[in-house]
């Protein structure tokens, strides 16, 4: 089980989203290059959005036995121009202690407590170790679609 190296890797998400973004030039953050998707506004205010949903279903998960999980649809569980109107930098400026949290709780569960079951609509298995790594490669394919969106010459 490779639980501490996914939390390390968590663990520099903040620093590496903030470090890409302040590349960035501002008036392109809200531009939806993609008719349909998101800009790289959205998916900036996405990453950090979640970590408290996600800190939730954790600890639901260590107290709970077997807890039910609704999914997550952004625009369709949630206002459409929810993440569009947030503040980026707030939102940014929470991330850093909100991920710590996160990565402190999971540090502080028992090994056994990895692999107790939950259930997601969307998943055929649900546990804080398949939840942790997941929102790691959550992470890192939000941060692709940034880098793509500012950097591709055409999508």
């Amino acid at each position: 089980m490779l639980k501490n190296e996914l939390l390390e890797a968590l663990d520099k998400t903040p620093e590496i989203l903030k470090e890409m973004l302040g590349s960035i030039p501002s008036e392109i953050l809200k531009e939806r290059r993609v008719e349909g998707k998101w800009s790289i506004h959205e998916h900036a205010c996405h990453i950090p959005h979640i970590q408290p949903m996600v800190t939730d279903r954790i600890r639901r998960l260590i107290e709970e036995d077997n807890p039910k999980f609704a999914p997550y649809l952004p625009g369709t569980t949630t206002p459409e121009d929810e993440l569009i109107k947030m503040d980026m930098q707030k939102t940014l400026g929470r991330f850093t202690k909100t991920r710590r949290e996160f990565i402190e709780l999971c540090k502080s569960m028992p090994d056994d407590v990895w692999h107790k079951n939950g259930e997601h609509s969307n998943f055929t298995d649900y546990n804080p170790y398949i939840l942790v790594r997941h929102l790691l490669f959550h992470d890192h394919t939000h941060m692709y679609r940034i880098e793509e969106l500012w950097l591709a010459k055409s999508l």
